[in-house]
C-alpha cells in the first residue's frame, strides 16, 4: 500500500457515485491499521467542485473530482486488492486541497 493509490471503493452502497478512494496517508505511516482516503468521483456526475479543494484527476482516460472534504479512515484490511492507478503525477494539487481543507489556505 502506498500513499496516493487510488482503489476500487470497498463500499458497494457509494461505490455508483464514487467509483474509487484514493490513499492520502503516509508511506511512513504503513504500520498503522487504517488507512486515510478520499472519494474520487466521475466529474460529470459531480457539481459544486471547488478547483482548489477538489482537484481532477484521470483514472482510465477519465476525469474523477477527489472529494477531499470526504476523506475518512478505512481498515487497511478493505484495500487489499492491488491498486488500479496511482495519482503521484497529481501529488501537488492533491497535497495543496488537503492543506487548503485543514489551514484554509
Amino acid at each position: 500500500m502506498a500513499a496516493l493509490d487510488i482503489h476500487t471503493n470497498p463500499e458497494p452502497r457509494t461505490r455508483g457515485a464514487m467509483p474509487y478512494v484514493i490513499e492520502l496517508q503516509a508511506n511512513l505511516l504503513s504500520d498503522l491499521n487504517t488507512r486515510l482516503v478520499a472519494p474520487l468521483a466521475p466529474a460529470q456526475l459531480y457539481r459544486g467542485a471547488i478547483a482548489r479543494l477538489n482537484p481532477v484527476i484521470d483514472i482510465g482516460g477519465e476525469p474523477h473530482v477527489l472529494i477531499t472534504h470526504q476523506m475518512a479512515a478505512l481498515p487497511e484490511r478493505l484495500l487489499a486488492a492491488p491498486p488500479i492507478a496511482n495519482a503521484e503525477a497529481h501529488r501537488y494539487d492533491i497535497v495543496a486541497a488537503v492543506d487548503f481543507l485543514v489551514t484554509g489556505i
